[in-house]
């Protein structure tokens, strides 16, 4: 079963932060050591403090609510990483001198609650309110939702309050809409003001969602242009071939290459990456990279033509000599020609 917290403090567990403090304030006092000389105090105290701890905090109450005592002290995953395993540090005492400023169970502590100070001698009565630290969350983005951009529901809780005299809140869910420009780079900040947790004396903390590329089945993206890779036989590296691909956009591309295709090549398609942010208009380029399949086996006939052929382009246009080369591609090219469409001799 565990330790119920709630139980040791005598409260529900819909109760209030003020609830909680009241409930301990009351029990500390009671169970103080120097009050009492039953040596069971000490354990009692400990354990009214140890719940104190627990419950007083936003967080490992949340934990406690969901996992009990042995979640909290286990440690448990969340959508933000794994949450640390709570140990309290077993000084009753420095949690009740935190909590009153004293250590001594005979100061005067109901001075504060019956007469308070006013509220402009406060930095908050005064209209001074500081600001609760920003929470960061990553935004996962696929290339699709990058490419078009749009807007990002995402499903958020936080303390709201309750009631017009806004003296209580409670956890309440709220979508946000997060605005998502095509061709947003990773690593930028998309900032929404004030949507953390509602409080009284703090202002709301800003959310800050950080973008990040999700995994594509196909497409890397560095910078604005987008890689991709094709596998082609050694037949078509060396004769050529037609390369077709899907774009993010859902549109079918046909790229010839033509080029013969030798290691660390590249084919460069300009225009057909990804939006450059804030320049809709304007693309980045696609690259294809080749990974060649080579034949596992080689008939010896096969062999013997390849070896002609290569010794027929060696001999034709030598090592290093690329206009040689050139002139042997253009009459090539001009052999292809149907006989009927060549032009007459001049």
């Amino acid at each position: 079963m565990g330790i119920d917290y709630y139980g040791i403090l005598q409260i529900k567990r819909n109760s209030s932060d003020l609830d909680i403090k009241k409930a301990y304030r009351n029990l500390a006092l009671g169970f103080h050591p120097d009050r009492l000389e039953d040596p069971c105090t000490l354990q009692v105290f400990k354990l009214i403090c140890e719940a104190y701890d627990v419950l007083g905090n936003a967080m490992h109450r949340a934990v406690f609510d969901q996992y009990g005592e042995e979640g909290l002290k286990r440690g448990v995953p969340s959508p933000d990483g794994y949450i640390q395993p709570y140990h309290y540090h077993g000084d009753g005492m420095r949690t009740y001198k935190d909590f009153f400023g004293t250590s001594s169970p005979f100061a005067d502590l109901l001075e504060y609650y019956i007469n308070p100070k006013p509220m402009y001698d406060l930095p908050e009565g005064r209209g001074f309110k500081k600001k609760q630290p920003a929470i960061r969350h990553t935004l996962c983005l696929t290339l699709h939702e990058i490419f078009f951009g749009g807007v990002k529901k995402m499903k958020i809780q936080r303390l709201e309050y309750i009631g017009p005299e806004q003296g209580k809140t409670e956890v309440k869910e709220k979508i946000l809409s997060i605005p998502i420009k095509p061709g947003v780079p990773p690593g930028t900040e998309i900032i929404m003001p004030e949507e953390g947790d509602q409080n009284p004396t703090q202002t709301p903390a800003d959310i800050i969602f950080v973008v990040e590329d999700r995994p594509h089945e196909h497409f890397i993206r560095e910078g604005n242009n987008l890689i991709t890779q094709a596998e082609i036989s050694l037949e078509e590296s060396l004769l050529g071939t037609t390369i077709t691909i899907n774009s993010i956009d859902h549109r079918t591309i046909r790229i010839p290459i033509t080029d013969i295709v030798c290691p660390n090549y590249e084919k460069l398609v300009p225009g057909e990456g990804m939006p450059i942010v804030d320049q809709y208009s304007e693309k980045g380029d696609l690259i294809i990279r080749f990974n060649v399949i080579y034949p596992k086996y080689l008939p010896k006939a096969s062999k013997e033509m390849m070896e002609k052929a290569f010794y027929m382009a060696k001999i034709g246009g030598g090592h290093n000599q690329p206009e040689m080369i050139n002139k042997m591609i253009l009459a090539d090219k001009i052999l292809r020609v149907d006989p009927d469409e060549q032009l007459p001799p001049f």
